[in-house]
């Protein structure tokens, strides 16, 4: 198997040896190592991007060729500067790489490209790292028998959005795996629909009757299934499919969230007696190794061959997600993870 040495190692090792060798001697290696001067001359190097088996981190790394050429420029432009200066250190392979990807780089610009494409690179490993856990999350917050899930849908109107129209919630006890879902209309806007852009599916509730009542008193309603968890269990678990624009919706209504036992309520949800965030498009991604652009909670129902009807209606799609998040765990306990 070929040897393969990271480049910043490599710069760190002569950069360490050559730290006390004065000022002159830092200043060249600093130049020696600078891409502008590195491909003055038109010099060609071939880099890799490969991950590294130990740590999972994807890295720019170099042949062990490339660093005997490296090593034998650098140790003649130290004795050239003074015969006195130690050769530099032969770098040793700190690790064992896998899928290297061969790039031939001539230029400033495409060498500072590869070391951008590999930070993207363990920046999206990072995020899927996340996801899984939060997948694993999901499983153990359903299964713990130890909080309640609530998942939390807002319809706004589809000409203004700060005009909310519906809100609809349910909640999961995992202690008892019973299911309670509620359905508000708010009877100001009674007269406004959707259907240009979203469907129109506000009185189509499928699970339980809907309730025609001010905002105030829906967000009251709301609030005191929230305090009722927090009383019996110290926290509650919040479920959302792509939740930001619903988080958003209930900051701007003032939603004064639960706080921790015995504290007061908060503005920040961050600051409440919220346990964990369960985002179902994000542990979706996590189940198919993919997080970029998630589907729609209809498309990713719909992936998983699960039975729904008129989404759009806020009751319905906090059932649904709910559905869809016991879905997702299911899923992970087929894998055996």
């Amino acid at each position: 198997m070929e040897s393969f040495f990271g480049w910043r190692e490599i710069q760190e090792t002569w950069t360490t040896q050559y730290a006390s060798q004065g000022e002159l001697a830092k200043k060249a290696l600093c130049a020696f190592f600078d891409p502008n001067r590195l491909f003055s001359r038109g010099a060609t190097i071939t880099l890799y991007k490969a991950l590294n088996t130990s740590t999972g981190v994807f890295q720019v790394v170099i042949s062990e060729e490339t660093c005997g050429h490296l090593h034998s420029m650098l140790a003649d432009l130290m004795q050239r500067i003074d015969s006195r200066l130690p050769l530099p250190e032969m770098p040793v392979p700190l690790a064992v790489y896998k899928d290297a990807v061969a790039f031939e780089v001539q230029e400033k610009r495409k060498f500072q490209n590869l070391f951008k494409s590999v930070k993207k690179l363990n920046a999206q490993r990072e995020r899927l790292l996340n996801a899984k856990k939060s997948w694993r999350m999901a499983r153990e917050l359903t299964q713990s028998g130890q909080h309640v899930l609530c998942s939390i849908d807002i319809e706004a109107w589809e000409q203004d959005h700060s005009v909310l129209l519906e809100i609809g919630w349910t909640l999961y006890d995992s202690k008892t795996n019973r299911y309670k879902d509620q359905h508000y209309l708010i009877n100001s806007y009674r007269h406004l629909r959707n259907g240009r852009y979203v469907d129109d599916m506000k009185l189509r509730f499928c699970f339980g009757t809907s309730v025609w009542c001010t905002l105030d008193q829906a967000l009251a309603e709301l609030k005191k299934d929230l305090d009722w968890c927090v009383q019996r269990d110290g926290g509650f678990v919040l479920v959302g499919h792509g939740m930001d624009s619903d988080l958003m919706y209930l900051k701007k209504a003032k939603f004064m969230w639960p706080g921790p036992p015995g504290q007061q309520d908060v503005l920040d949800i961050q600051q409440s007696a919220i346990v964990a965030t369960l985002n179902t498009d994000i542990i979706y991604g996590a189940s198919i190794d993919n997080l970029h652009n998630p589907p729609s909670l209809g498309r990713t129902l719909t992936l998983l061959d699960i039975d729904h009807w008129y989404l759009h209606n806020a009751g319905n799609d906090a059932h649904y997600t709910m559905v869809l998040l016991m879905a997702l765990v299911a899923k992970l306990n087929e894998t055996n993870d």
